[in-house]
């Protein structure tokens, strides 16, 4: 099975949002917290891909969601 890897671009908009926003930190510190970031868009990124993934590896509804018997908008 091939990781799944976060795109490049994405990657480089994250750092470079991020470190604009840290700038006015200690230099140290900023890296430190884009580290933190750039892991949390690594899972969001692969949490998204395996939930859009469709087909039978799609989430499921679970039976608490109200919406779970309403088929989907197609407009």
């Amino acid at each position: 099975m091939n990781p799944i890897k976060t795109p490049e671009m994405l990657s480089l908009s994250v750092e470079r949002l991020f470190l604009s926003v840290t700038e006015p930190l200690d230099p140290f510190v900023g890296l430190k917290l884009l580290q933190i970031v750039q892991g949390l868009v690594d899972i969001a990124y692969t949490m998204g891909h395996h939930d859009g993934g469709g087909g039978a590896h799609a989430a499921q509804p679970c039976s608490e969601c109200p919406f779970a018997g309403v088929p989907p908008f197609s407009g």
